[in-house]
């Protein structure tokens, strides 16, 4: 399999969040045609229910390797191989102990399944001045646009003001976690900048409409 960099070179990518804004829509066959498709965290595996709207491909998946309860195991990376997964990246730089320990369990859980790799620390050092604890899909964003891809097309994000699609793993209370870990007005902002100067970034109408809403504040 090609380097990371490689496997994006040039490639138009669609990262899809979980937020249930886009519950009805039918995107799923668009989110598909894209070249590469990317998910996050707590979205796989993906329920038959929600592929309509939501796509059925994942290509890479982000993941913040949290709660320890819904651990990366072989079993469930191999599942996520055979319905197409091909990298897992870890969001979480390996500074902190029980990072490394966790990132060396689904290296090993991963190995000769799908490629891993961990978001450098210059990405959350990038960001940590201007949003604080960065969540999953802004990291996600940030280390996405490091690459030579072409497009990066962001849907499912609603900076958690709707609740998340019924995926199996994804838990109400995780809302409240996030709320209390991450400034969303700072993300709302750090996002609407980037959408400013960087081309290769779309979003659907939905966060459009956020982040026009903030900006008349």
């Amino acid at each position: 399999m090609p380097k990371y960099r490689d496997f994006l070179a040039g490639k138009r990518v669609a990262l899809v969040g979980p937020a249930d804004t886009l519950r009805g829509t039918g995107m799923g066959p668009r989110i598909d045609a894209y070249d590469i498709v990317v998910r996050l965290n707590h979205a796989l595996p993906l329920p038959d229910a929600l592929k309509g709207d939501v796509g059925a491909r994942t290509d890479i998946l982000y993941h913040n390797l949290n709660p320890k309860k819904q651990r990366l195991r072989r079993k469930a990376i191999a599942r996520m191989r055979r319905e197409g997964l091909k990298w897992i990246v870890s969001t979480h730089p390996a500074s902190r102990a029980r990072y490394r320990k966790r990132q060396r369990r689904v290296r090993k859980a991963a190995a000769g399944l799908v490629r891993f790799r961990v978001v450098p620390m210059s990405v959350k050092k990038r960001l940590r001045p201007r949003v604080g604890s960065a969540n999953s899909g802004l990291i996600a964003i940030v280390d996405l646009l490091r690459y030579p891809i072409a497009e990066l097309y962001v849907t499912g994000f609603s900076f958690y003001e709707t609740p998340y699609l019924n995926y199996p793993k994804y838990k109400r209370r995780f809302i409240k976690s996030a709320l209390s870990h991450h400034n969303q007005r700072k993300h709302k902002a750090y996002m609407a900048k980037l959408l400013k100067r960087e081309s290769r970034l779309v979003v659907d109408p939905f966060i459009e409409r956020i982040l026009q809403k903030r900006r008349k504040r």
